[in-house]
């Protein structure tokens, strides 16, 4: 059982908890939150890491409230409990070399793991991140911390900023629309791109196999196999 430090709106709609007392994960990895004693829903809600703390061995997860699981989360105060199983997932792989790392809405959320993991590995490399949201932005400080250069883009096409013609590794998560956009313009550029996957979740493990997407090779469960792929993979999912 985890313990809220701290739960509060970042946008309308989005908002801030970091918890104590779960095992670290990795970027692109999901925990399945649950507020103890909760009936409708029974399942937990995945949600993506947003940032892990070593030091302080906290969890933060950046979450939008659209149904009644994460109008559960919005309530909850600091000293009280969210039941969270996890990690699950493959999480994204740190390619050596210049990243740039693209979101999209409530898809930026599992992003700032990555960035913080990539500048870890890796102190000289060159990272560019480019967020998009539809009216209003938020976290974009904790990403400068760590990016070379953060563009935002509010209301428009974040991809078009992208120049993916550089010799770089590209990631991505956010709505299947900019996914999509994304994965035709690496193919267009022969460009080396990961995206994270979304999709309902019951079990974490694959076992229900409700996730399953069709991939280049076949069914792959998103909770178990992904959520994040080589786009050439996924690409007639998007």
């Amino acid at each position: 059982m985890a313990v809220i430090v701290s739960n509060a709106p970042v946008a309308k709609d989005v908002f801030r908890m970091t918890v104590s007392g779960i095992p670290m994960g990795r970027a692109g990895q999901f925990y399945l939150l649950r507020v103890p004693g909760a009936l409708d829903p029974l399942l937990g809600r995945p949600v993506s890491i947003f940032e892990c703390s070593e030091e302080s061995g906290d969890a933060t997860f950046v979450y939008q409230k659209v149904g009644r699981g994460t109008a559960q989360f919005s309530l909850l105060l600091p000293g009280q409990t969210i039941e969270a199983q996890g990690p699950y997932g493959s999480g994204f792989p740190l390619e050596p070399g210049r990243a740039v790392v693209i979101g999209g809405g409530i898809g930026t959320a599992p992003l700032l793991q990555l960035v913080k993991e990539l500048r870890a590995s890796d102190p000289a490399r060159i990272i560019e991140v480019f967020l998009g949201f539809r009216e209003e932005a938020y976290c974009v400080s904790d990403f400068e911390q760590y990016a070379n250069a953060v563009s935002v883009n509010i209301g428009g096409i974040v991809t078009d900023g992208v120049d993916f013609s550089l010799d770089a590794t590209y990631y991505a998560c956010g709505p299947k629309p900019m996914l999509r956009a994304a994965a035709e313009k690496a193919q267009s550029a022969n460009a080396r791109l990961y995206v994270s996957l979304e999709k309902r979740m019951a079990c974490g493990v694959g076992a229900c196999l409700g996730c399953t997407c069709q991939t280049a090779t076949g069914g792959k469960r998103v909770c178990k196999d992904g959520p994040v792929f080589d786009y050439r993979e996924v690409q007639n999912a998007l």
